[in-house]
């Protein structure tokens, strides 16, 4: 059994770090997928991997001689993508596995997402390819991504790089997932669209990310479940080491109509697996929202060491909104110790009631966002910061200003507590996302956002506990 395991993991890394790649159905013609496939493999110049480009239509794209079938390539294939018409399918299967092709990445649609002749289809070709000892992704997908080597074998965007690991049965939720990673400046280690789902689960995948270096989170996007209790089990060894989040479509029955149409299988019974997944300790997202915010939460913030939060703001109106959403979430604020108080006296002005949340009033400017910032950090009674802004359209205050002073006291203090900076409709400002990106720091932008941040630390510091 342990050799077993052994030997699938190194299977699955062979899709994302194989030695040799196919591209069978390449094409010069960019208004096909054969074409986006093949001009992403070759964006990198330095890529390690050999490429070889299958079709029966040109002699060379790019410069890179063609090959009418993969009989051709004198090298032995680690990974072929097959991208011809769906009735041209099992013909390729036939010739990869006559190959020894070792894994086999099916982008081609038209298979059990759309009708039973194709479902019948797909499963001869996982019985197949069962048999010839070829691992499959697919078919109905988009491709993958090692955005640590710069290989995109897939036909959309590159995700941006960073230590996020994905698997999505969606191609086009991912591509939207990327522009989001991108606005906030998180990004991926690894990306896989499993599509069908014929053969490479969802749990071979996890297991392969639990022990990637690289990848430090992991998050899935799924429609549909088979094998849930294995997959289950799956995250229960992941989830001690890893934070896990899972954003799950097709929770009503419209959407579980629409899951099952496209991806051409059953869709899952939406309170049962959400219990299931809970228990497994993982953090089950509601929205796409919720799943980027908890994202953005594990990207930058340090573990909580305990729930007591620490509120300063300098609009009233900021606090009361985002109290309002921690009560929802079952949070509470910390009380403020005598010595907080007589330690932050000194920066507000006389108008101010020290209590929590602080309202510091509209003239707080940077240097005030500093120092009372830096006071609550280091003080032992409290555990999670969060400074609320509006940007001030007066008084001459930059818009990057007392974002600047509460990056600067979280610094400072080696960012050992969490820090949630709430910039109130400040999507805009494109001096304070700069500053963000720059510092390596979250910015949150609603009050929702902010309280849901803290819910999923809190959350996961209660699993190790």
């Amino acid at each position: 059994m342990r050799y077993m395991r052994r030997l699938n993991k190194n299977m699955i890394s062979l899709f994302f770090s194989p030695k040799t790649i196919a591209v069978i159905g390449a094409t010069a013609n960019p208004k096909k997928f054969g074409n986006a496939v093949t001009i992403n493999i070759l964006r990198t110049k330095d890529l390690a991997s050999e490429l070889y480009l299958i079709t029966q239509n040109t002699k060379e794209i790019l410069g890179i001689k063609c090959h009418k079938s993969i009989l051709d390539v004198q090298k032995d294939v680690d990974l072929a993508i097959i991208l011809v018409p769906a009735r041209a399918v099992d013909g390729v299967i036939d010739e990869c596995i006559e190959k020894h092709v070792k894994c086999v990445i099916i982008i081609t649609a038209g298979f059990g997402e759309i009708n039973q002749e194709g479902k019948k289809a797909e499963d001869l070709i996982a019985q197949k390819c069962k048999k010839a000892g070829i691992r499959v992704m697919g078919p109905n997908c988009v491709g993958i991504q090692n955005l640590d080597i710069g290989l995109n074998a897939s036909f959309i965007q590159a995700a941006p790089r960073g230590n996020i690991s994905m698997i999505s049965q969606s191609g086009s939720f991912s591509c939207a997932s990327f522009y989001a990673m991108d606005r906030e400046n998180i990004g991926c280690s690894k990306f896989a669209n499993i599509g069908n789902n014929i053969d490479v689960s969802f749990d071979e995948i996890l297991d392969f990310y639990k022990e990637d270096a690289n990848t430090k989170i992991i998050c899935i996007y799924m429609e549909t479940v088979e094998g849930g209790r294995k997959l289950l089990n799956t995250l229960k060894t992941i989830v001690p080491i890893k934070p896990v989040i899972i954003l799950k479509g097709g929770r009503t029955s419209s959407g579980m109509k629409a899951a099952s149409s496209h991806t051409g299988s059953i869709a899952t019974n939406y309170k049962m697996l959400k219990t299931s997944i809970q228990q497994a300790g993982a953090t089950l997202c509601e929205n796409a929202t919720d799943f980027i915010t908890a994202l953005k939460a594990f990207s930058f913030l340090p573990d909580a060491k305990g729930k007591r939060i620490g509120v300063l703001t300098n609009s009233g109106g900021s606090s009361v909104l985002f109290s309002d959403k921690l009560e929802e979430f079952n949070l509470t604020l910390a009380e403020y110790s005598d010595s907080l108080k007589q330690k932050i006296q000194p920066y507000l002005i006389s108008l101010v009631k020290i209590q929590n949340p602080l309202d510091m009033i509209g003239v707080a400017a940077e240097q005030q966002f500093y120092e009372i910032t830096k006071a609550m950090l280091e003080d032992s009674d409290i555990d999670i910061v969060v400074p609320c802004l509006v940007i001030p359209p007066f008084l001459e205050m930059k818009s990057d200003e007392h974002y600047r002073g509460m990056i600067r006291a979280w610094n400072e203090t080696k960012r050992l507590k969490p820090l949630v900076p709430f910039v109130f409709f400040g999507e805009n400002f494109i001096d304070l996302r700069e500053l963000a990106k720059k510092e390596e720091a979250p910015v949150f932008f609603t009050p929702t956002e902010a309280a849901y941040a803290i819910k999923v630390l809190l959350d996961r510091m209660k699993l190790k506990i």
